[in-house]
């Protein structure tokens, strides 16, 4: 583990923004040196619980980047001012960690990479799915082809979330808000990346979402490896976890992945329950740890956002085919 405590600035602490304080304070890395919002009610209970001075809580980061020294800058706002926030940031000289999506359209995510890149800062996005023993633990078994080379795997979704804001107010919540944890999470388990992408989207008459909360895409990866997607949030029956229901085929058997990982060998009656791999932290805890990382040892970070281009085209190109009703390839994004 490092040995190193760096500071930093968290935009965002209302919300979701709220839990990533929590982590934030249980970091052995990090340590928070001011709270950006601009709710005035937000700022006093992250600062009332973590005992944030009230000339370090600030509702404009201009103000806050000239009065603070810090060394990165965590930015949890919602997608559409994410490159406004983050190019303040990097132009501040602060490495960015910033929540998924990295931008609400591939040419603002392209040019907050190309800022990061040109002041050689470290650019993160927070695709935290990556980051639990049930993805690492499937990682390892298709890495040492422990059924054999994959083939195709259908992949699950189904939640009933009750958001408020700006989600409910989306034209494709699930897609924008959601699948790019599961996209990305596509790409780390096979070691591939999406060649091509059908999709179509759909809002039940019952749906609480003015958008569609509702997808089912196909995929195809560079390695040949097929995915079927189907993803909800407004299911009324049974609930998947948060990762999803994965089954995925291989040569020499399957891979069924949800709250457990399990195998079952081509001929065989009996499936197998899979130990998890060992972490010492798992999911946004290792995604600050991952960042902190990156910057002391200077090594691009696991989830970059150069890397994480790829992840969001395919967001892109779902939204693209959905409205064509054409499956789309993914070179013209990127």
């Amino acid at each position: 583990m490092l040995s190193v405590l760096l500071k930093l600035i968290q935009v965002g602490v209302g919300g979701f923004g709220r839990s990533w304080t929590d982590i934030v304070e249980s970091s052995e890395c990090w340590e928070a040196a001011a709270y950006v919002d601009i709710s005035e009610k937000a700022l006093k209970e992250a600062a009332a619980a973590h005992g944030m001075p009230r000339d370090r809580c600030f509702k404009d980061l201009e103000d806050a980047l000239s009065k603070v020294e810090a060394d990165a800058a965590l930015i949890v706002v919602p997608p559409k001012v994410h490159m406004e926030i983050a190019l303040q940031s990097l132009k501040a000289d602060l490495h960015v960690l910033i929540e998924k999506p990295l931008a609400d359209t591939m040419e603002n995510a392209k040019r907050i990479v190309s800022e990061a890149d040109k002041r050689g800062l470290k650019l993160m996005v927070s695709q935290n799915y990556r980051f639990r023993r049930g993805a690492r633990t499937v990682r390892r078994l298709i890495e040492t082809q422990r059924v054999g080379e994959p083939s195709y795997a259908v992949v699950n979704f189904h939640k009933a979330p009750r958001f408020r804001g700006f989600r409910l107010k989306m034209r494709h919540p699930l897609l924008i808000d959601m699948a790019i944890h599961h996209f990305d999470t596509m790409r780390y388990l096979f070691n591939s990346d999406p060649l091509s992408i059908y999709c179509e989207t759909w809002r039940p008459e019952w749906s609480w979402f003015e958008g569609d909360p509702c997808a089912a895409a196909t995929i195809k990866m560079k390695n040949g490896v097929y995915l079927t997607y189907i993803g909800s949030w407004v299911s009324l029956g049974w609930e998947t976890t948060w990762d999803g229901d994965w089954r995925i085929e291989c040569s020499e058997g399957g891979i069924h992945w949800n709250e457990k990982v399990k195998i079952k060998l081509k001929g065989s009656m009996n499936e197998a329950t899979e130990k998890f791999v060992s972490m010492p932290l798992e999911d946004r805890a290792y995604s600050l740890y991952e960042f902190a990382e990156s910057i002391v040892k200077d090594r691009e970070p696991e989830t970059s956002g150069k890397d994480n281009l790829k992840s969001l085209a395919m967001i892109f190109a779902s939204l693209d085919s959905a409205r064509s009703r054409k499956p789309v390839s993914l070179t013209e994004y990127l």
